[in-house]
């Protein structure tokens, strides 16, 4: 196995175990969590981009500056826009793992990829094959079953699984710069929406340095780390394989959720995995397939 294909699945597999390091700081508001971790986040990308990548910073502000005006408002909306939508996922995604369970955020990452496949549809006009089709009729009938159980629930899922999403497809068309470069400029918008709202988000801030120290860990292993090694990945193993090994990530989730956290699933729910569980195998047949050959 060669280390872009060690990278990605690290990347994926430290994701995996995130949710049991954001419980050791449960009790400090989702916002207040996120506006630290998207602070010292955006500290550590400005030292990678100026003790490492100052040449490529450089290129890449000289390309902007050579695009026509409509090429420069499309480049900077979609960025910005990328900002927002990794805000509203990041903050979500906290809250539903500290203040309602594990398995819910798990279930969103299980049925990104087909959402992000129907947007793609939808924004992109990129093809799915018939297959392809009835498994994101299986994922709907999957959601249905899991919002017999428990509406709230599904909702938290959805949010989730569609900013990612949304987020993906939209910095597809967002092309030709830097991904980490790209990267830092959304967190360093998203740090300002949190300014800009950080007294409905985060209010007071408590001085606890066990907090901080926990918060600067996970902008470090669990935020710019894996990106970075995904990013890294995507260097020479295509979008497809990523796709599979994606579900790495939700899988360990699910593990937690159930063996370590002590959740538990209604026999709906089962059914609704066991009908998304399907439609995944369906859904990336095409790709297995291909991967096999090659």
């Amino acid at each position: 196995m060669n280390k872009h294909y060690v990278s990605a699945i690290t990347a994926f597999l430290v994701w995996g175990f995130f949710p049991l390091v954001l419980r050791t700081v449960g009790a400090h508001p989702a916002g207040e969590i996120l506006y630290f971790r998207i602070l010292f986040s955006l500290g550590i990308l400005i030292v990678i981009l100026a003790a490492f990548m100052r040449k490529k910073t450089g290129e890449n502000i000289a390309l902007f500056k050579s695009l026509n005006a409509k090429a420069k408002t499309s480049t900077i909306v979609l960025t910005l826009l990328g900002g927002v939508l990794l805000t509203v996922n990041w903050l979500i995604f906290i809250y539903v793992v500290n203040a309602v369970n594990v398995k819910t955020a798990s279930f969103s990452y299980l049925i990104c990829p087909v959402i992000t496949a129907g947007l793609g549809y939808i924004l992109l006009r990129e093809k799915l094959i018939a297959i392809q089709w009835l498994s994101i009729l299986l994922c709907a009938i999957s959601c249905v079953l899991m919002g017999i159980n428990n509406v709230q629930e599904l909702w938290y899922s959805l949010l989730i699984a569609f900013s990612y999403a949304l987020y993906l497809v939209t910095q597809r068309k967002n092309q030709g710069f830097n991904r980490l470069i790209v990267l830092a400029v959304q967190v360093a918008f998203a740090f300002l929406i949190m300014n800009l709202f950080f007294g409905q988000l985060v209010g007071s801030v408590t001085i606890d340095y066990s907090f901080f120290g926990i918060v600067f860990c996970i902008a470090l292993f669990f935020t710019v780390l894996p990106l970075f090694l995904n990013l890294y990945a995507l260097n020479k193993i295509d979008a497809a394989t990523i796709g599979i090994l994606m579900y790495i990530n939700p899988l360990i989730n699910f593990t937690l959720a159930f063996f370590v956290l002590d959740e538990t699933a209604t026999a709906t729910q089962v059914i609704g995995y066991a009908v998304i569980g399907i439609a995944l195998v369906m859904f990336n047949l095409p790709v297995l397939r291909r991967l096999r050959k090659s």
